[in-house]
């Protein structure tokens, strides 16, 4: 008797979450709609996102502004966070890339565990990108 099992790795998971982040951004037509603010403090920022015909949302690019520039690209697939790339760059050097990190998320958890950056704790990260869809969504 042989017996098989197969089990998805989350080198797996990140494979399909990125041929789907391809596909879609290749695939659809999107209209971009832009925003520009100021947060609290005073800080500026940019947000951009990219929604499928359908209505529903693909990516948020959010940018803030500040002594270092704070880019983060959340995206989602059935109104959840599937994956966000954070950059910090130095604005005045070039646009140097300071830090980066990439998130891949299934069912509200991090998959690419190995991967997270101290100053980028991925719970919080999970949490923004849902909240900025919720407040594109009920404005």
């Amino acid at each position: 008797m042989a017996l098989s099992a197969f089990a998805q790795t989350a080198d797996d998971e990140i494979r399909k979450i990125q041929t789907y982040i391809q596909t879609t951004s290749q695939n659809e037509w999107f209209d971009p709609v832009n925003k520009t603010g100021t947060l609290e403090n005073g800080t500026l920022y940019d947000l951009s996102y990219y929604v499928k015909p359908d209505q529903e949302a693909f990516s948020i690019i959010y940018t803030v502004f500040e002594k270092h520039t704070w880019k983060k690209i959340f995206y989602y697939r059935d109104n959840d966070l599937i994956a966000c790339i954070i950059e910090e760059t130095d604005p005045n050097n070039a646009n140097k890339l300071l830090q980066y990190a990439d998130y891949f998320y299934k069912d509200k958890v991090l998959i690419n565990v190995s991967d997270e950056k101290k100053g980028f704790p991925s719970g919080e990260i999970y949490e923004q990108g849902i909240q900025i869809l919720k407040e594109l969504k009920n404005p």
